[in-house]
């Protein structure tokens, strides 16, 4: 039986930029990199596993409270995501708890971070979407809401 979720997965084009963007904007603190372990993932176990055949991956961990999120570069990367919406089936996002969400939309919007919107009260909480570096769909919330 399954006990939990272990990490939630980003592909990112450019892992400097993204543990940036994860560190610096959302506070998130790198926990392990597979460059620091020395570690390449890479032949035909990495290939069986991610199905992406003659790649390479580099990939850290970051931890927010008790959670993980997993930075994945591939070498040769694979396509872009263009014009993505949270709607398209298979669209998946990650939301982020924050104790001051007008502090985290300002400092987004100086970053120049694409948003969807200024924070919006829903159920309870406010809650805005945005998008990492490389088109992600992200959300941010304050409060409580019901579920």
């Amino acid at each position: 039986m399954e006990r939990g979720i272990h990490h939630t997965s980003v592909t990112v084009s450019d892992m400097d930029r993204s543990v940036a963007f994860y560190r610096d904007l959302l506070g998130l603190e790198v926990t392990w990199s597979s460059d620091a372990a020395g570690v390449r993932f890479e032949g035909a176990v990495a290939d069986a596993v991610t199905g992406c055949p003659g790649t390479s991956q580099r990939i850290v961990f970051m931890r927010t409270g008790e959670d993980l999120v997993e930075l994945v570069e591939y070498t040769p990367t694979g396509r872009e995501q263009v014009d993505n919406k949270a709607s398209d089936s298979g669209a998946m996002h990650v939301c982020f708890r924050t104790d001051d969400i007008d502090d985290l939309y300002r400092r987004l919007v100086a970053s120049g971070a694409r948003l969807h919107c200024s924070p919006q009260d829903v159920a309870g909480a406010q809650v805005f979407y945005f998008r990492g570096p490389d088109g992600e769909i992200l959300e941010a919330i304050a409060g409580e809401p019901p579920v």
